[in-house]
């Protein structure tokens, strides 16, 4: 009863190591992306529109579930692409659409969060694309398909192997977490016996993490 009330015990620990570690990094994401989204602001505010696009596309990247600044910055892209285009600058309304396509892409995980506006981009992108090349009505509608259907084509990882890939990668650190606490002892010597659990962990989430990454 004693082992198996030290091991919940180590468990317990290891457990909110990693929620501490989880909360620092979401704190880190948090902090720099209202970071890059006030300077998004203030390049805005002075009309430098190149600059404010692009820190707006850094605040939308750093997702983090319920993040304010991720809807705002969203917000700030898709604001910049129509205005551009209606004051008569394409040019920056196609990078600003990309950046709303890039952005939700890079922020995808098993899913992708801000699928509606990666379907709006890719309909902005072909349109413009297709008004871009100043050929007739039908040349216009061929050319935007064939854009739309580039834009579309999913090359992105399965969702089910970036999910093996995340619990490839937790299993091998509460492995090594359980090594570190239950196999190690307090001289610095290793009991093979004791490490038995970490090790196998550690094993199982290797084996997976690199399979993951291999599929993926």
């Amino acid at each position: 009863m004693m082992g198996w009330g030290r091991l919940l015990q180590q468990l317990a620990l290891l457990g909110f190591f990693l929620l501490s570690i989880g909360a620092a990094l979401s704190a880190r994401v948090v902090l720099e992306g209202q970071s890059e989204l006030s300077a998004s602001d203030a390049a805005f505010n002075q009309g430098e529109l190149r600059p404010a696009l692009e820190h707006a596309r850094r605040s939308a990247t750093l997702y983090a579930p319920g993040a304010p600044h991720v809807d705002r910055a969203y917000e700030r892209l898709i604001a910049i692409a129509l205005g551009a285009e209606a004051s008569g600058q394409p040019k920056i309304a196609f990078l600003a659409w990309q950046a709303v396509r890039s952005a939700a892409l890079e922020s995808r995980h098993v899913f992708v969060p801000h699928s509606a506006e990666v379907e709006r981009a890719n309909e902005n992108l072909s349109r413009l694309e297709a008004l871009a090349r100043g050929v007739g009505e039908v040349e216009q509608g061929k050319a935007r398909l064939q854009a739309l259907q580039r834009l579309t084509a999913d090359t992105a990882p399965s969702p089910a192997w970036i999910a093996v890939l995340g619990a490839g990668f937790l299993l091998a650190l509460a492995g090594l977490g359980l090594f570190a606490f239950q196999g190690m002892g307090k001289a610095g010597t290793v009991s093979v016996r004791r490490a038995q659990v970490g090790l196998i962990l550690f094993a199982v989430g290797a084996a997976c993490w690199s399979l993951a990454a291999y599929k993926a």
